[in-house]
């Protein structure tokens, strides 16, 4: 029996964690696309440049991409600065990446969506119990009002959820960490572990399947008790 190939699209899909989202997906043979800033001289049809200050990389984007069964959104940047230190440019980059992008790419290719399409944003535990970066902070827990939304109103089966992890060890964001701030994190989360990119890759290709069809709009807390 022939089976169609189903497609994957990937925002980010050159972050540390987007590589391992990546791979898991492609090990189960599914065609992958992914976007980042990195691709701008890409000639391969899977690797699409995308800019989300640019109207005409937004646009482009919908005109190449299929129609979709998964869509990961695992974009975005932290500064690490706190309120008093931010210039006006550096907020307006910060939402931008992690939620106006995101908005902007959504509200036009809501159509290429297939019946049953999984919508998956990865989120922090920033937007939950807060943050040093007040801006970074605000601009995640925006994603869970956006979904939650969405929800309310998805069709076809189509879902929308966000995972939320707590501190990545080997993620770029691990690295602006001193080893007292780690230190600090593993003795604050009571299983004493952090996250890995691969563990959340692995969460994030199973709430895409089949099983997990009743969950829509929910924000999964993956930090190991740190906040509950």
């Amino acid at each position: 029996m022939y089976l169609m190939t189903k497609n994957c699209l990937i925002l980010g899909s050159q972050s540390s964690i987007g590589m391992q989202i990546r791979k898991i997906f492609k090990d189960n043979d599914f065609q992958v696309f992914g976007t980042s800033r990195k691709f701008h001289n890409s000639i391969s049809k899977e690797e699409i440049f995308l800019d989300f200050f640019i109207d005409e990389s937004l646009n482009k984007l919908c005109n190449q991409i299929p129609n979709i069964d998964s869509l990961i959104f695992c974009n975005g940047i932290l500064v690490g600065k706190q309120l008093s230190d931010y210039e006006d440019e550096e907020i307006n980059k910060v939402f931008e990446s992690n939620i106006l992008g995101p908005i902007k790419v959504l509200s036009r290719i809501q159509g290429k969506l297939n019946n049953k399409c999984s919508v998956v944003f990865i989120g922090s535990i920033s937007g939950s119990a807060g943050s040093f970066d007040e801006v970074y902070a605000a601009s995640k827990s925006a994603i869970y009002a956006f979904i939650k939304s969405l929800a309310k109103k998805s069709k076809n089966g189509v879902r929308f959820n966000c995972i939320s992890p707590g501190l990545i060890e080997d993620s770029a964001m691990f690295s602006q960490f001193t080893d007292l701030e780690i230190k600090n994190h593993i003795k604050q989360t009571p299983t004493k572990q952090l996250n890995s990119s691969a563990n959340i890759a692995k969460i994030c290709f199973d709430i895409c399947q089949e099983e997990w069809s009743q969950m829509n709009g929910q924000v999964i807390n993956v930090n190991g008790g740190r906040y509950v």
